[in-house]
């Protein structure tokens, strides 16, 4: 079965580790997975869930949608959530879910380029 280039990426942008998997790097995809999600949770929970929020926060969701369907999620859980108190792991809970979207930006080319043509034995791509 011939696996579809485009659609690599495309799995890496809803879930982080599943174009990787999807290229046959399961252990990569099971560790990226882990990680970043991990991070995005931790992150959220930090914060009570008010650092994920597209009305208070529209630049920073930017960022953090990269993380596909675990920002949505967290943004349908978080729905309504109080602002929380400005203190540091406020900020620190904001940083972990932007570092986690930026991250799996890196995922998402690094499998994109995996996925791509294969190179030849000189340099050049196949």
């Amino acid at each position: 079965m011939k696996k579809d280039p485009a659609l690599a990426p495309l799995l890496a942008l809803l879930l982080p580790g599943a174009g990787h998997w999807y290229v046959g790097q399961r252990g990569k995809a099971v560790v990226f997975c882990f990680l970043l999600v991990t991070l995005f949770a931790t992150g959220v929970l930090l914060t009570d869930g008010g650092c994920v929020d597209l009305g208070r926060h529209p630049y920073a969701f930017a960022l953090q949608a990269f993380q596909g369907l675990v920002a949505i999620g967290a943004l349908a859980l978080t729905y309504g959530a109080h602002e929380p108190e400005a203190c540091k792991l406020s900020d620190l809970g904001m940083l972990l879910t932007l570092v986690g979207g930026a991250l799996n930006v890196l995922l998402i080319a690094d499998v994109l380029y995996r996925s791509g043509p294969k190179r030849a034995k000189d340099g050049k791509r196949e």
